[in-house]
């Protein structure tokens, strides 16, 4: 199991390195547009934290909402890399979507740590990080899988000797694992998220 997937990283390895650089674009992206918010958009965004940590800390949320929306995201997520994956123009609108991960994700811990501080590094470690150390590297798989199968339909050669349809079946199949990974951090976001928050607000 170790020496194919050191195998397998080893093979995509530049691919993997792409896709990693445009989702470190998108984290920059994200922070620095912190910088250029208005001060009512700043307020507003404020009052919206201060009520969801308020609402986390009197557990008004309810975890079976939070499972719903994080699998329905997962879904939508890597069913839209499955999706691109199958077009011969979806190579550039992966790399959209892993940009836009890697922005969200600069934005929500950069204006964590301007909003509440110290409160607010312990909150992005402890609550926003965990569900994310799974999320990120599936998306990474979806996306590398989804530009390897687009390319190969670019290509064309690469498909005509056993047929499409089990390669097709091989990439619907590895994307559907990549889902069940992504939803499982959409539980770890729902059940310990949570209580980090709350460790976070009444201990720190």
């Amino acid at each position: 199991m170790e020496r194919a997937l050191a195998r397998h990283i080893r093979d995509n390895l530049g691919l993997y390195l792409i896709i990693f650089f445009f989702f470190l674009g998108g984290i920059i992206a994200g922070t620095v547009t912190l910088y250029f918010l208005e001060e009512q958009q700043v307020i507003q965004l404020a009052a919206y934290l201060d009520n969801l940590l308020q609402q986390f800390n009197s557990s008004d949320i309810s975890g079976y909402k939070v499972v719903h929306q994080a699998i329905t995201n997962a879904l939508k997520e890597i069913g839209l890399v499955w999706f691109l994956g199958l077009t011969v123009i979806g190579i550039p609108l992966i790399i959209v979507v892993v940009f836009l991960k890697g922005f969200i994700l600069g934005f929500t811990v950069g204006f964590l740590v301007q909003q509440k501080a110290f409160h607010g590094v312990a909150l992005s470690l402890m609550a926003v990080m965990p569900p994310n150390l799974i999320q990120i590297p599936a998306l990474f798989v979806a996306a590398m899988l989804g530009i390897s199968f687009s390319t190969g339909l670019m290509h064309g050669r690469s498909y005509s000797e056993k047929g499409i349809l089990p390669r097709f079946l091989n990439y619907s199949f590895f994307m559907l694992l990549v889902t069940l990974l992504v939803a499982g951090g959409g539980l770890v976001e729902a059940y310990l998220a949570p209580v980090f928050v709350r460790v976070v607000l009444n201990y720190f």
